[in-house]
């Protein structure tokens, strides 16, 4: 089921919460290029203020996914 994901501008409708890790959202680049350069520039130890369903939350970037072609989040624990 997809979320919707807000960073800056950027609202991603498509963003996934994986169910067997919780902590992780997952964002298509395909659908989401302009985001998806952004984070591509970011460093790992940047906070990306987000909001999740409307509610705030800070994330970190994780990792890009290339067989899948997303990047992946973490939640702060």
């Amino acid at each position: 089921m997809g979320h919707v994901v807000k960073i800056g501008r950027y609202e991603i409708i498509d963003a996934e919460l994986n169910a067997e890790k919780p902590d992780t959202v997952s964002i298509p680049c395909l659908t989401n290029p302009g985001l998806s350069y952004q984070l591509d520039g970011w460093d790992h130890e940047t906070s990306v203020p987000a909001w999740i369903d409307g509610e705030p939350v800070d994330l970190e970037i994780g990792h890009y996914d290339k067989q899948q072609d997303r990047w992946v989040l973490k939640k702060p624990a």
